[in-house]
């Protein structure tokens, strides 16, 4: 006797194991207009802008969005020493892009004590599907905790000055 497994489901089980290997990347994505762009379309003004706060970083992938009545790159790469970071651009009043914020996804564990401490009195039990550090320029670090339940995402910002953990109640802009 033959076992016959239908193709069909062949073709499903592997979708899903290729969705789950890159689900935590892709949660928050679904939030706000973005479009890739080719490596190639990056504005050399721009890539140099964020060489000179990361040498050596190496370009992999790139969008543009407008959101806030801005025009922003996302350039996502790897730092000299192998991190995967992401540099948000913002176009500025003199034409000219300049390095808003600094990201990458960590872990709860990984996000400072105040930072812990408020999101789990805040959402208790609520696991974060994706939480990313976002270091702005200014010293000021925002996380984003995205949580994705009942086909949608919401997403709730934690911003940390200093030792000062506050739950922000409207997005953080620049």
């Amino acid at each position: 006797m033959k076992l016959l497994i239908h193709p069909t489901l062949v073709f499903l089980s592997l979708g899903v194991s290729v969705t789950a290997s890159a689900a935590q990347s892709e949660v928050g994505t679904d939030l706000y207009q973005k479009q890739d762009i080719q490596v190639e379309q990056v504005p050399p003004q721009a890539l140099e802008a964020v060489k000179k706060l990361a040498p050596g970083f190496v370009l992999r992938e790139a969008e543009q969005e407008s959101k806030h009545g801005n025009q922003y790159l996302d350039l996502e790469g790897e730092t000299a020493d192998g991190e995967e970071i992401e540099f948000d651009m913002l176009l500025n009043d003199q034409g000219l892009w300049e390095a808003v914020e600094i990201q990458k996804d960590l872990t709860l564990d990984e996000c400072p004590s105040a930072v812990q401490n408020l999101y789990k009195n805040t959402f208790e039990g609520q696991q974060p599907d994706r939480i990313i550090e976002s270091k702005q320029m200014d010293g000021v670090v925002i996380y984003e905790f995205y949580l994705v339940g009942n086909s949608k995402t919401t997403k709730h910002e934690i911003k940390l000055d200093g030792d000062n953990a506050s739950l922000l109640d409207q997005e953080w802009t620049h």
